[in-house]
């Protein structure tokens, strides 16, 4: 049976047979979420209460699939609100015509005009699946390679 899930809902991802990390729901999209990804490295018998652990400042804050939560690969630890210092990004969306580029949300609403040199600073919106999201937090805890891919969930 599929888990169903919402916005602030924390999760563990596995990153070894002995350890886990934590994430959280910042959105819930159509068939995907906005995920905040934490640097704090648990046993995979660690159970302490959601509240207790930081969820202020996530290593990781992209869009992925929600296949891992929905079959509790990634189980379920609990709820809580998400903290304000997580927004959700903007993007770049070049718009045609008039030909230049827009801000877009995270829900795919297109917004107002941009100059060229800030589409510069800005990102496209992407998706990355959850073996990515997995093999990323593996690199950034030394249990696997960081591949220079793995940049572009930073936060």
């Amino acid at each position: 049976m599929l888990r169903k899930y919402g916005n602030g809902d924390v999760f563990s991802i596995p990153v070894t047979d002995e350890k886990k990390s934590i994430a959280q729901v910042v959105e819930k999209l159509r068939g995907n979420v906005l995920l905040a990804v934490f640097s704090e490295l648990l046993d995979v018998d660690d159970s302490r209460d959601v509240e207790s652990f930081e969820l202020d400042q996530p290593i990781f804050l992209l869009e992925t699939m929600d296949l891992r939560i929905k079959d509790g690969i990634w189980s379920a630890l609990g709820n809580r609100e998400v903290s304000r210092n997580i927004v959700p990004p903007e993007y770049k969306v070049w718009v045609e015509p008039p030909g230049e580029y827009r801000i877009q949300d995270i829900r795919g609403n297109v917004g107002v005009a941009i100059s060229a040199q800030r589409a510069s600073e800005m990102k496209l919106q992407k998706s990355f699946s959850p073996a990515v999201v997995e093999a990323a937090l593996r690199g950034f805890h030394g249990f696997g390679p960081w591949r220079p891919a793995f940049d572009e969930l930073t936060f």
